[in-house]
């Protein structure tokens, strides 16, 4: 890397710790339909102070808008960094040391919602364009961001949006929102997700509540549910839906390879969780395995009846169960919500009805693709150790949309750390993985920048 650029990027922390503060000070939860607009018109502007041209692109159905942005560099070569700026609710408030919207710093780390997912990320892709800018006028590399607001409730218009906007997102390769490093501060390089299957299921059995006594001849929601949810799993763990099963692609050997190289971290896990072990008693390799390379179905949250505190003996008359299934390569999440349903109706729970919620389809970049090397070189070169190759992140997003509809291959590089606690109270970022996150990040760019067209068209193109 330009030791220039390398010296702008260390001095200018304080620059980018205003615009964390300014990016994460503005709510955005799309959930609650929260400050979403006035959030992808801050993040148009933090575009455009960075030298980017940008501006907001809507998307089908009335959906959350995406803010667009391209900056043409040195090369024709593309890197297009998709991120989001929407963030998850930030109940329970009462769990928060310090508001989840008034960005707060303690001890070398800054808490906010959303500054780990996913907006710290975005404010380090700009400070590494502003440094490179800075430093030599032009980036070696042209880019492009596709910033979208609704990924924490399953981009439910990106699908659309992306297909309708081909020629506009055409790039040569893909920074996923995501990355940073692992439990023993080693830089992870992730290249794929889970696809997602989320429904709610609810039964209903009358018009209304009513005394508990009648529970002898009155049928009761919250018992049809819980025998409804208990044909879905054994306690093997083994999903019992028929075909569920049926289009899973087998691990490659690349990937196993990819597993067997990677640290255990389960020990890490277990401490932070304070649980006495994992499912299925998984260990080491084992439990990357079956993390990474398994679907899953989970049971997110129950509600019937009462549960407030004291007593109330009452006879619900209706119950609902949220669900999500993690789905992995060649599953389809239409496919599985299809079997859900006859699986159901061949149970005898013709009755219990299915509220589809979202649904994201899998997708990965081959381990041996060239984009993933130059990406992990660029992660040796700022961290000084060899990178954590992830065949496939547990989490899901709409990663196939550029896999799959774009065609181009997808690795990440971030700012992220495994105590983040992205999704829960206290969210955070610490500075020193920020500052080579964004390090990180300029000497892809740089790498990016210094392929011949002939080699990339020969290469990237895999």
């Amino acid at each position: 890397m330009d030791p220039r650029v390398k010296a702008a990027i260390e001095g200018s922390l304080d620059e980018s710790i205003r615009d964390l503060q300014r990016l994460c000070h503005q709510p955005s939860v799309g959930a609650q339909n929260w400050g979403i607009l006035e959030c992808a018109q801050l993040m148009r502007d933090l575009l455009q102070e960075a030298g980017v041209s940008a501006r907001i692109l809507p998307t089908p159905n009335k959906g959350n808008p995406v803010v667009y942005g391209e900056l043409k560099g040195t090369s024709s070569n593309t890197l297009i960094f998709y991120d989001h700026y929407d963030v998850q609710p930030a109940e329970p408030l009462e769990l928060w040391e310090t508001p989840p919207f008034e960005p707060a710093i303690r001890e070398n780390r800054m808490y906010a919602r959303g500054i780990s997912d996913d907006k710290g990320h975005i404010v380090a892709r700009l400070a590494a364009i502003k440094a490179l800018l800075r430093v030599q006028g032009r980036l070696p590399c042209s880019v492009k961001f596709c910033i979208e607001g609704a990924e924490e409730m399953g981009s439910p218009n990106f699908v659309p949006f992306v297909e309708q906007n081909k020629q506009l997102l055409k790039a040569d390769v893909c920074i996923w929102e995501a990355g940073g490093v692992n439990w023993e501060g080693r830089p992870t390089v992730n290249l794929g997700m889970k696809g997602i299957l989320y429904v709610e299921l609810e039964a209903r059995t009358a018009n209304r509540d009513s005394h508990s006594s009648w529970g002898t001849v009155v049928a009761n929601p919250a018992w049809r549910l819980a025998w409804a949810l208990s044909t879905l799993k054994d306690q093997d763990e083994n999903l019992l839906i028929p075909g569920f099963y049926d289009d899973v692609r087998p691990p490659l050997p690349l990937e196993i390879d990819a597993i067997s190289r990677m640290p255990d971290e389960d020990e890490e896990l277990r401490q932070s969780l304070q649980v006495e072990g994992f499912l299925k008693g998984v260990r080491g390799k084992e439990f990357l395995r079956r993390h990474l390379l398994e679907p899953t179905c989970n049971i997110c949250g129950i509600e019937s009846g009462y549960t407030g505190s004291g007593t109330k003996t009452v006879l619900p008359h209706w119950a609902k169960a949220k669900i999500d299934f993690r789905l992995v390569p060649n599953q389809r999440y239409e496919d599985i919500l299809d079997k859900l349903r006859r699986h159901l109706d061949s149970k005898r729970f013709a009755d219990i009805k299915i509220n589809y919620s979202d649904g994201e389809n899998p997708g990965r970049t081959p381990i041996d693709h060239p984009w993933v090397r130059l990406v992990a070189d660029a992660a040796m070169e700022v961290y000084g150790s060899e990178p954590v190759i992830i065949p496939t992140n547990a989490g899901s997003g709409p990663i196939h949309c550029f896999t799959d509809i774009l065609g181009i291959p997808v690795a990440t590089c971030g700012i992220g750390y495994p105590e983040s606690r992205i999704h829960a109270p206290n969210e955070n970022i610490q500075f020193d993985y920020f500052t080579k996150g964004v390090l990180h990040t300029a000497a892809v760019m740089e790498r990016l920048g210094n392929l011949n067209k002939t080699t990339l068209t020969e290469n990237l193109h895999h």
